[in-house]
């Protein structure tokens, strides 16, 4: 699947990741989603994560997609909030490949 992937870093230190799917394919559209991060546990509780996924939004509407789906794990509650501050709607969860699956729409 085409996608646009960032490192996010501070001080040429690599602190996370995070990458749009320019299109979703079954499995995305399931469990995964257009936009995944992560960010080291290390820089965890920064703001980091909503600040990426704030960040990026931008550039999944220049794809010209007009909602983005963004998934977490339904027992990662950081994840969740980072999700729901970006716009978050929860559309369902649902039992996937990936386990229990939070699905959450954010409008462009």
């Amino acid at each position: 699947m085409h996608a646009t992937y960032w490192w996010v870093v501070e001080g040429g230190t690599y602190l996370g990741a995070i990458t749009v799917r320019h299109e979703l394919n079954e499995f995305l559209l399931r469990a995964g989603g257009h936009i995944g991060y992560g960010i080291r546990p290390s820089a965890r509780g920064r703001g980091l994560a909503t600040w990426a996924l704030r960040s990026v939004l931008p550039q999944a509407s220049a794809l010209r997609l007009e909602k983005v789906l963004v998934t977490c794990d339904d027992g990662n509650l950081a994840s969740a909030q980072v999700i729901e501050k970006a716009g978050g709607v929860l559309e369902d969860v649902r039992h996937t490949e990936l386990g229990l699956t939070r699905r959450y729409w954010i409008p462009l």
